[in-house]
């Protein structure tokens, strides 16, 4: 029976594969050629551990808010900074003060905000919920990535980069796949399996690729894995070659982990024109227990300070140095960026000054073919709006996200075939 690649993945530990640390480039040599008009590109930014919402798009302006979170809540004055500059959206709405770069973008029209994103019955548990996020299944039962299966039906038995996993040591959900082979890269200068340069690299890469490349027996797991890995080596060379031809004045801070992984992405996107989804990860955490404000040294009471503003604020940064780095690159009008994470937080603030699992979120998209504003609308705070948990209610399917962007966005499978079922068109894009 053949090996699938699902099969290898649950399988796991056992296999004869690397792929190589790459160095650091002087990069250079390369001025940016026009993209195709109908290159479409979709990055997939995962904000992993659950996004608090209400402290992301916040509103100021309603009292029950400031009634649930009298220490974690952010009024008017604190939305707006000593020069004046303010990251009020509305009289009702404001993005959190770390969110300057999403205020531009939002002021410019290149960022729709999707409020009240969830799905029926939420489930809070971290790994149950990211599963149902990444295969746009609430049933639980999918085996397959939503983008993998895009992926099977679009680029199925391709080899590449049409489809690429960034910034995460293990392939996420969303990428399984059925027949498409999807690259799993690390980061800008790294990837999965490594083997150090030593002077005996070039052995061992010899040896691999003997290995690697023998004979095996039809549709054998040995002969899976050796395909894998060989696979695996041949991409590290043209990721190689990815990171000589990039080039661009943007500067991405190396303190900020959110922009170095999506100048990796950029770096990919530049120079594959066959690259069209990325599904993106670094390293952050979301889930804001305790201590979700604030430092020590202020007895955690600034509101513009703690984990939260942090994310936040790489998060912002990253997103609109990627979006300036598209439009020197000459791919402004090609990429469409969004954002998930595994649910929103409860909206009442607890005990550590931080908040514990929700359900409804917002959603980002971002892009220059993105129609901005405001979409769906904010869950009530009214207790007798809340569910029977205390939570919010969604008003906007997360499938129906994805569905817009899978029918007005991308091309080849459309959202019925892929997500197994008809939703609204939210118009975004």
């Amino acid at each position: 029976m053949k090996t699938t690649r699902r099969e290898f993945i649950k399988l796991g530990a056992g296999a004869i594969s690397i792929t190589f640390i790459i160095p650091d480039y002087a990069f250079g040599g390369r001025v940016a050629a026009p993209a195709a008009a109908d290159r479409r590109i979709l990055v997939v930014v995962q904000l992993t551990g659950g996004n608090d919402g209400l402290n992301t798009v916040i509103p100021y302006a309603d009292s029950r808010y400031h009634g649930l979170r009298p220490t974690l809540g952010f009024g008017e004055q604190d939305l707006r900074d000593q020069t004046g500059n303010s990251t009020i959206i509305n009289e009702q709405l404001g993005f959190h003060p770390a969110l300057k770069g999403f205020k531009q973008l939002y002021d410019a029209g290149k960022l729709a905000v999707l409020l009240g994103v969830g799905y029926p019955n939420a489930d809070q548990s971290h790994g149950t919920s990211l599963a149902i996020w990444q295969t746009a299944d609430i049933t639980g039962s999918a085996r397959l990535g939503w983008l993998g299966r895009y992926a099977d039906r679009t680029f199925g038995g391709k080899g590449g980069f049409s489809a690429v996993a960034v910034g995460t040591s293990y392939l996420p959900i969303a990428a399984f796949s059925a027949t498409a082979d999807i690259p799993l890269v690390a980061g800008l200068g790294q990837s999965t399996f490594r083997v150090a340069y030593t002077p005996e690299r070039g052995l061992i890469v010899d040896t691999f690729r003997s290995l690697n490349q023998r004979d095996f027996p039809p549709n054998s797991f040995v002969g899976t894995i050796a395909g894998i890995g060989a696979g695996a080596e041949r991409n590290s060379g043209l990721l190689e070659n990815a990171a000589k031809l990039y080039q661009s004045n943007v500067q991405y801070p190396d303190d900020n982990p959110a922009a170095q992984v999506l100048k990796s992405v950029m770096v990919l996107a530049t120079a594959f024109p066959e690259a069209s989804i990325f599904h993106v990860n670094y390293s952050c955490f979301f889930d804001t227990h305790a201590a979700q404000i604030g430092t020590p040294a202020d007895q955690f009471r600034d509101k513009r300070a703690g984990a939260h503003a942090t994310d936040l604020g790489r998060l912002s940064e990253a997103v609109q140095l990627f979006t300036e780095d598209a439009d020197q690159q000459r791919l402004g009008d090609n990429i469409v960026l969004m954002t998930y994470s595994d649910f929103g937080r409860r909206p009442n603030e607890n005990a550590s000054a931080g908040t514990d699992h929700g359900t409804a979120s917002n959603l980002f998209v971002v892009g220059n073919k993105v129609k901005g504003g405001l979409y769906g609308m904010q869950p009530s705070l009214a207790a007798s709006e809340l569910d029977a948990d205390g939570n919010l209610r969604f008003s906007t399917d997360f499938r129906s996200v994805y569905a817009t962007v899978l029918d007005n966005w991308l091309q080849g499978a459309g959202s019925q075939d892929v997500l197994g079922g008809r939703f609204s068109n939210i118009g975004f894009v």
